[in-house]
């Protein structure tokens, strides 16, 4: 025979669902974005340093002559300056035998130097033409700069969501909310200006052209966005 105790419990445990699940009322679901345009505030040129001919003595001191008067320039300023690349090749020649000659000797390197003082790098361009080739000139949003948008659009996608919130809370008849998730999404990133990042290649120009200084510095913009995904119970 079962106690009292014993026998509430198998009736209380009958009438109770196998599986309960908790029901939650009144949820919403939405999500807010916002986005901020920003320019492009450093530029970032490659130099190309280039010699080649017959003499391997005397193509490598041309060639230092050359890399050393660049880096002195670039050096001199207050430029975040990196060499990339630097290079010393023999040429050869083939005969119709396959029999390999070698008939001369190639040295060559690449710059760079960032700045946010565009002038300065126009200028550094135009100094060192006769000694570099300008390889690609390009822009870009500073790390400080985008760091400080990210948060910045941040706040202002998290504003509209509460915005959005209390209007539809309100609208709703209730008196007040909380949020029971709230997730950042990725941040997106998107160029909004007809000016390309990159406005200048040695390589789909000629040589005369590529050593030239452009007139007009068009860095562009790009558009830095983020959606605030939430859920909020009322």
């Amino acid at each position: 025979m079962l106690k009292p105790v014993a026998l509430f419990a198998a009736l209380l445990a009958a009438a109770l669902p196998v599986s309960a699940e908790t029901l939650h009322y009144n949820i919403v679901e939405f999500s807010e974005s916002a986005s901020i345009e920003v320019l492009r505030d450093t530029a970032i040129a490659r130099l190309r340093v280039h010699e080649e001919g017959k003499n391997q003595e005397e193509v490598s001191a041309n060639f230092i002559k050359k890399l050393n008067h660049v880096t002195r320039k670039a050096t001199s300023n207050e430029f975040k300056t990196e060499l990339l690349h630097r290079s010393a090749s023999p040429r050869y020649e083939f005969s119709d035998k396959g029999k390999q000659t070698q008939t001369g000797w190639e040295e060559q390197a690449v710059l760079q130097v960032e700045s946010k003082n565009f002038e300065a790098v126009n200028k550094l361009i135009a100094e060192t033409r006769s000694e570099a080739n300008l390889d690609s000139l390009t822009f870009r949003v500073s790390k400080q700069s985008r760091e400080d948008t990210v948060d910045e659009v941040s706040k202002a996608a998290l504003k509209r969501f509460r915005d959005r919130a209390d209007s539809l809370t309100k609208n709703m008849g209730f008196r007040n909310y909380k949020i029971v998730r709230l997730d950042f999404g990725q941040i997106g990133n998107r160029s909004v200006s007809s000016a390309p990042a990159q406005v200048m290649r040695a390589k789909s120009v000629s040589v005369e052209a590529a050593t030239a200084v452009p007139e007009q510095t068009a860095p562009g913009t790009e558009e830095i966005s983020i959606t605030v995904r939430g859920t909020i119970q009322m």
